[in-house]
């Protein structure tokens, strides 16, 4: 069954709840693109379909096993990576580390009692992370030069489902491969 856009935002929600929990946070800051979702939780706006009311239950499951928590609403055009959380599920970067980690939600929180599967896959820092980085988050060098190169040489590449590709005129996309 395909997830609504609330739905979806949802699930990045609960994703990153339960990913915070496994990983021992006590205080958390959410940052999210739905002005919806953030109302919800906040006891703002009524939650009247009854799947979304599924959610938030969870949600405010998880948000009580946080000593302190807060959801911060961003507007989607201000913050890319909110964008990219409610499409791919989640997408973070480990903090004090040299790599990032993409977690792919394999199926509906709501569809199986406290099991959440995800598929997660760990980029060593090689070739493609400048890319993956600049399109993920618009991440950019300082210098300016640098800035620019990268921007040109992005354009021949795109992310799908947190994969690098490089476009080409004349056939499907070609994914990109590390050293291993």
């Amino acid at each position: 069954m395909p997830l609504t856009n609330n739905e979806a935002e949802y699930e990045a929600l609960v994703a990153r709840l339960e990913l915070d929990r496994g990983l021992g946070s006590d205080v958390i800051e959410v940052k999210c693109d739905s002005q919806l979702v953030v109302n919800q939780v906040y006891g703002n706006f009524d939650t009247k379909e009854e799947r979304l009311q599924q959610y938030l239950s969870k949600v405010q499951a998880l948000l009580s096993q946080f000593r302190e928590w807060s959801i911060i609403h961003i507007p989607r055009e201000q913050n890319m990576e909110a964008d990219a959380l409610s499409k791919l599920g989640l997408s973070t970067e480990m903090k004090g580390s040299d790599f990032g980690v993409v977690v792919q939600q394999l199926h509906s929180v709501l569809d199986v009692d406290g099991y959440c599967e995800f598929n997660s896959i760990n980029l060593i820092w090689d070739w493609r992370n400048e890319f993956v980085e600049y399109l993920r988050h618009e991440k950019l060098h300082k210098d300016p030069k640098a800035s620019q190169t990268l921007r040109t040489k992005a354009a021949h590449y795109c992310l799908v489902d947190g994969q690098l590709y490089r476009r080409s005129f004349q056939g499907p996309l070609a994914r990109c491969l590390g050293t291993s």
